[in-house]
């Protein structure tokens, strides 16, 4: 069983623990969109969610093939919006501050399959990133949006 650095570790399971915490917020938001009516932003919303489970899934079985425990005992606090605006732009903060945790931990990562991981997971977060900003000028052109910026 190969073994990594603890400080490693530590990185992939905050990575985690935000990845799960963004699983809750992004249901949520899914099954709150979709009572309101907003069923194309809830299903995209949903597909996120599962995105998040799967992700999550992978970082688990990485850290037990680098000799770790995965932590899925701690999550961070969920930011739930009030309106479909306000949701989209706080999971599009979510998001972001995903993409600095694995940015991070992709540059101190010495072995070549956990960077690759990392960086895997990384993409797909800037792409939703993207979908999100887009989709926030979309629905409020002229409205700052302070989480995701």
């Amino acid at each position: 069983m190969p073994t990594s650095s603890p400080e490693m570790i530590v990185q992939l399971n905050a990575i985690l623990r935000h990845m799960l915490t963004g699983i809750n917020q992004f249901f949520l938001h899914a099954r709150v969109l979709k009572h309101k009516g907003e069923l194309k932003l809830a299903d995209y919303t949903y597909k996120t969610s599962i995105d998040a489970m799967k992700f999550s899934d992978m970082l688990v079985e990485h850290v037990l093939q680098l000799g770790g425990m995965p932590n899925m005992q701690d999550l961070e606090r969920l930011n739930i919006g009030a309106s479909p605006v306000q949701m989209l732009a706080n999971d599009c903060g979510h998001a972001e501050a995903g993409l600095v945790l694995l940015r991070k931990a992709a540059e101190m990562a010495s072995q070549k399959n956990t960077a690759e991981l990392l960086n895997r997971i990384a993409e797909n977060q800037q792409e939703h990133v993207h979908s999100l900003h887009a989709l926030l000028e979309t629905l409020a052109p002229q409205q700052p949006i302070k989480d995701c910026t």
